[in-house]
């Protein structure tokens, strides 16, 4: 069994999220699913059997009224939070590398134990193909891999769709061991040979798992920052990129140049006693990457 099995499916996903959209952000208010079914071209049967599944799971509530399927559909509180959740990570670039890096080699441990030694357009038609019900961009998916093979968890023939995908031993590790890309790397430095940088103190390591504490830092409290959308938006993207440059060996350049960013971006919030708060967090660490 997968580490997505046990999530909701594609369509399951799909209901939430539309019904999150129809009923205003609220739990317990009916909304007609015929719509969903129109929409998603899936007749009124199984429309009716994704909202079972998810009445199932205590997602949703379903109102049959001896009326035709499918039924009026509402979320519970449980379902109204999973919804919230699952449309936040739509918007987060930081979820959906994340999510494509794992969906990856959970496809690839299946596609060896199955005894096939697949191409990387196999994947696109892979159940794990799908984050919270979209489809992976081709762009996500092709960075996601080459990333996969930077660090060492993916053998790739070649930089394309066509390339032939292979787990690393440290691959089946990481995927046998279930807890994510990040949380491997983050445990595993040696695996991906660690960021040795020198700092005005003395030389000084940077871990993957420092890199993930810091990024990890700073999507916690930017929220706080008072920053505009766009801003703060960029600054998640400049966290996550940090998060991925940093498990790469002989990357100190891009490092640099991330950590001076994300500094001027802190320096220049309009929240200056919050920002100063963050600075005083990860200042040593961002000295350190500058240094």
């Amino acid at each position: 069994m997968t580490r997505h099995t046990a999530a909701p499916g594609r369509y399951e996903v799909r209901l939430l999220l539309w019904l999150l959209e129809q009923c205003g952000g609220r739990a317990r208010v009916p909304v007609p699913t015929g719509e969903f079914g129109r929409r998603q071209n899936k007749p009124a049967l199984g429309v009716a059997a994704v909202v079972e599944a998810l009445q199932e799971r205590g997602l949703v509530r379903a109102h049959e009224d001896g009326e035709r399927p499918p039924p009026d559909a509402e979320l519970t509180p449980e379902g109204l939070a999973l919804a919230l959740r699952l449309d936040a990570e739509l918007h987060d670039v930081g979820a959906l590398h994340r999510y494509t890096e794992d969906a990856l080699l959970d496809w690839a441990q299946e596609q060896e134990r199955a005894g096939h030694q697949p191409r990387l357009k196999e994947f696109f038609v892979a159940e794990q193909a799908f984050f919270h019900g979209s489809p992976l961009g081709q762009g996500d998916v092709e960075g996601s891999a080459r990333f996969l093979r930077q660090v060492g968890l993916l053998a790739l023939s070649g930089d394309t769709v066509a390339a032939r995908v292979t787990l690393t031993d440290a691959g089946r590790r990481c995927a046998t061991d279930g807890g994510g890309v990040s949380a491997y790397l983050a445990r595993e430095p040696a695996a991906v040979g660690g960021l040795h940088i020198g700092s005005v103190a003395g030389d000084v390591n940077v871990t993957y798992g420092s890199v993930m504490n810091v990024v990890d830092t700073i999507r916690d409290q930017a929220p706080a920052l008072d920053l505009s959308p766009e801003r703060l938006a960029q600054l998640i993207r400049d966290s996550e990129e940090l998060r991925r440059t940093g498990a790469l060996p002989q990357q100190r350049g891009r490092l640099r140049t991330l950590a001076d960013r994300i500094g001027q971006q802190l320096a220049a919030a309009p929240d200056s006693v919050a920002a100063q708060g963050l600075l005083q967090t990860i200042g040593p660490f961002l000295t350190r990457l500058l240094g």
